[in-house]
């Protein structure tokens, strides 16, 4: 065997190799994927509403045993039919069940003002779990609210349970604008099913610690879901949501009430 011809073959072959690799790489990679399609705008058979004039996006602050409040994500509140109001927020944001760490309460409250919106230490039906799939229903906490809200603060749930492709969304964002300021992000909705929503945003932005934020309807001014997940898409933001008729669902059929720090792993 040439020795020296196989040594040159290689070192030829390795930039086409490595070449080849970063392109696999690249291609592979959620942040250089191009977003799908944009659905044409859709026809909507629901009454037009007025947009949210509040700060309706929320931090969401959670205290362990013998800590402080921590950031921890972001949440919302809606009213069910009826009357009782409802915290939203995702099971991803928190650490539940843990003995040595264990979750007292969440604090809900606008990024800025320097005071909470309401703190609950109970739950209305069991937790969700963290995301671990594409089905997005599965991560959620809701909040039993057993005290006075602020009427500007509570959204109202979107009666179709969901945005319809093509449909313009607003993301009320939980962390405001940094300055005591509300922040809104506009974008269109892509895809729609029982488990999920997604949003190609218009801009590129850092979603971080957005979970729980809601998605708000440009024609109805409801509510039509809650942020879960986000991936870059160049110089966009796919937004998945946890559509908001899941969430009613599961708020209406809740059967208990447990204390957050009583939850088992």
């Amino acid at each position: 065997m040439n020795v020296k011809f196989v040594i040159r073959g290689l070192l030829l072959a390795l930039p086409v190799a490595i070449l080849i690799t970063g392109i696999w790489i690249f291609l592979h990679t959620p942040w250089a994927w191009p977003p799908a399609p944009t659905p044409p705008p859709p026809t909507i058979l629901a009454p037009r509403g007025e947009m949210p004039a509040g700060p309706v996006g929320l931090q969401e602050w959670a205290q362990y045993r013998g800590k402080t409040y921590l950031l921890a994500g972001s949440g919302f509140l809606f009213r069910l039919a009826g009357g009782p109001i409802v915290g939203a927020t995702t099971a991803h944001s928190v650490t539940l069940g843990d003995p040595d760490h264990p979750l007292e309460r969440i604090a809900l409250g606008v990024a800025g003002s320097g005071q909470f919106a309401g703190e609950f230490d109970t739950l209305r039906g069991q937790p969700g779990r963290r995301l671990t799939s594409d089905n997005l229903a599965i991560d959620y906490l809701l909040l039993h609210v057993d005290q006075p809200i602020e009427p500007g603060l509570v959204l109202t749930p979107d009666p179709r349970g969901a945005p319809q492709p093509g449909e313009r969304v607003v993301l009320y964002s939980g962390l405001g604008d940094g300055q005591g300021g509300r922040r809104v992000l506009a974008g269109t909705v892509q895809s729609v099913d029982e488990r999920s929503a997604w949003v190609l945003m218009d801009g590129s932005f850092n979603p971080g610690l957005m979970s729980g934020s809601p998605f708000v309807s440009q024609h109805t001014g409801q509510v039509v879901g809650m942020v879960v997940a986000g991936s870059p898409r160049r110089n966009r933001v796919l937004i998945g949501m946890h559509p908001i008729g899941s969430l009613v669902r599961l708020a209406e059929s809740a059967t208990g009430f447990p204390k957050i720090v009583e939850l088992g792993p």
